[in-house]
């Protein structure tokens, strides 16, 4: 196994743009690119995501083999979602966000292209009710499993009343 040391890549993220911009012009994928605050922003299509994605991590020039966060907000006219990835190889960043329709939100997992996307779409889903397509395993993970609301939404309303606490049986 090769051990590779990334500490001292620094990578410029305005040669990222060029490179993200041409390679996606070339396989036909319609992005909008924007630099803000020194990292590069991509706006994508919905449908789109999942071609995106597996362009910049398997294409060798881009290779962004890091997958940092998903993340997901309600606009209350529409939700949009942010994937943060990063390429060690050249010191990249890059967010990219698919806006959703407010009325049925969903979007294509890509757990087949980065494994720990896992955890974060089911955070997604779990918080906003965004539905995620494909997702191998979407079940409650920070909630408690018999609730059905979405804590993230505009629309959610914090209902105060008194429960019955039903102990959790021992662990042994």
């Amino acid at each position: 196994m090769e051990i590779i040391d990334y500490t001292n890549i620094k990578g410029d993220n305005r040669q990222a743009l060029k490179l993200i911009a041409g390679k996606a012009k070339k396989t036909g994928i319609k992005i909008e690119l924007e630099p803000v605050w020194g990292q590069v922003n991509v706006l994508a299509q919905t449908r789109d995501i999942a071609a995106l994605c597996r362009l910049l991590k398997e294409d060798g020039e881009l290779s962004f083999e890091y997958i940092r966060s998903i993340t997901g907000s309600d606009f209350q006219d529409r939700y949009e979602v942010v994937y943060s990835l990063y390429s060690f190889a050249h010191g990249w960043s890059v967010n990219i966000k698919v806006k959703l329709d407010h009325d049925k939100p969903e979007v294509e997992s890509i757990t087949g292209i980065y494994k720990g996307a896992v955890w974060f779409e089911r955070e997604v889903w779990e918080m906003l009710g965004i539905d995620i397509k494909g997702h191998p395993d979407l079940r409650p993970l920070l909630l408690v499993g018999d609730q059905d609301f979405h804590p993230l939404r505009k629309s959610f309303e914090i209902k105060w009343e008194e429960r019955k606490y039903i102990p959790t049986e021992k662990f042994e």
